[in-house]
Parts: structure tokens; sequence; C-alpha cells
């Protein structure tokens, strides 16, 4: 009799065991799940927070980059003399001087029936710009050819009504070689290739002709963002929606 007890407490004292071996198991699992979920919670806050400060010492340079060929541009039309408006080859000469001082690809002006005058000619293509001569009020950026090979930026300013012999000069522009300027503010990937920056336009079009760093065989961000697999929450459209109206934020 007192056999069989023992051997029913034992019984039971193995069962217990057993119970609280799993229970400690199964607890040590979902803890283990719970501190691997908050990990990646953690990682994937950290690399948010990461990237939005990149972007904005980024954007930064680059404001600060066009801020500095604006002041460039005024103090180069300070520089003018009244021999240099006499005459369209004291102009060109002008011109060619400016172009070397700040390694620009093109110095010009444009006069009220906007014809550009250049340090080699005048030319007639104003509508390949996109500012407007007859209607600029203060500087304005922009783009040539941005969806080409061949990119340009383009920083124009109005000028006070310059009387060159019998036109009147309205709008001064500087044209900057893409490859030039993003060499100029050091805009590349680091040195191991682990992250990468771009400029992009609000069509999609990767200022540098590379997307995602060369990663993507697509020759635009929103295109192979369409081929991109979204976390809960997120989807293509509103992720195009907040990148081409200028919108902050994932």
């Amino acid at each position: 009799m007192n056999e069989t007890k023992n051997r029913g407490l034992i019984g039971a004292a193995i069962a217990g065991s057993i119970i609280i071996a799993a229970i400690l198991f199964l607890g040590t699992l979902w803890m283990g799940r719970t501190a691997s979920s908050d990990a990646q919670m953690a990682a994937r806050n950290v690399s948010l927070l990461y990237l939005d400060e990149l972007a904005g010492r980024r954007e930064q340079v680059v404001v600060s980059a066009l801020d500095d060929y604006i002041n460039d541009m005024d103090v180069a039309i300070g520089l003018m003399e009244p021999v240099d408006l006499s005459s369209i080859e004291n102009l060109q000469s002008y011109q060619k001087r400016m172009k070397q001082l700040y390694r620009l690809e093109k110095f010009a002006f444009v006069d009220e029936e906007g014809l550009i005058y250049t340090s080699r000619g005048t030319r007639t293509d104003i509508d390949d710009y996109k500012f407007d001569p007859a209607n600029i009020s203060e500087p304005e950026v922009s783009l040539k050819n941005a969806t080409g090979k061949d990119k340009k930026v383009v920083i124009a300013v109005p000028v006070d009504r310059l009387k060159l012999e019998d036109k009147i000069l309205v709008v001064c522009f500087m044209e900057i070689d893409m490859d030039v300027f993003l060499d100029n503010i050091s805009f590349d990937s680091n040195n191991n290739n682990t992250t990468f920056c771009n400029i992009y336009t609000y069509g999609g079009n990767a200022l540098t002709d590379m997307v995602l760093g060369g990663l993507s065989s697509d020759d635009n961000l929103l295109t192979a963002l369409e081929h991109a697999r979204f976390e809960s929450g997120y989807d293509f459209d509103s992720v195009k929606e907040k990148f081409t109206t200028g919108k902050k934020g994932v």
C-alpha cells in the first residue's frame, strides 16, 4: 500500500517537473521571440532615424551649394563695369572671365526678346530652359535635360535692365554640368558602398544616372519601386504620392 502511494507521489512529482519544464521552455521561447521582435523593431527605428538624418544633411549640403552659386552670381554681376556692356565683344570677354573663375559651362544673359547672349555668340534656344525671362523676380533653380544623359543645373537671376547696345538684358543665368555639380558637393557613396545617396526629380529620375546606387536595372526610381515588396501599412501608391508631392516621411 505504501509502495503504491510512493509511486503515485513520485509520478506526480515527475509530471509536475515536466509541466514546470514545459512552462519554462515555452516562456523562454516566447521571451526569445519577443526579444527578437523588439530588437528588429529597434533596429528598424534606428535605421529610419539614420536615413532621415542622412537625407537632412544631404539636403542641407545641396541647398548650401546652390546658395553659394547664387551668391557667386551676385558677385559676378557686381563685378561688371560699364565697359563690359559697351559692346557684345566686351560682354563676351567678361563672360569668359567669369566662366573660368567659377568653373561654369555657361554664363549667359537673356534680353527682353528671349535672345541668349553667351561668351561664344547668341542663341535662340530659350525654350530649352524652365525659367521665363519675362516673369522672373527672384533666383530660380531648374534642370535642363532632366530625363537625358547630359543633365545640367541652371541657376537664373533677374538683373536690373542692363543696356547692351540697343538691347536690354533682363536675366543672367549659369549652367553647370551635373557631374561637376555633384562632384563639388561630394555626393557619392561611402567607401564600403553600404549607403547610397542620390538626388531624384519628382518624376523619379536619378540625377547621377544610377538608381538605388546601381542596384536596380531600372532607370527610374518609381519604376523600380513598383517591383518592391512593402511592409504592412505601406504600398506603392502612398509612397509615390508622397514622393511626387515632395512630402517628407515614409
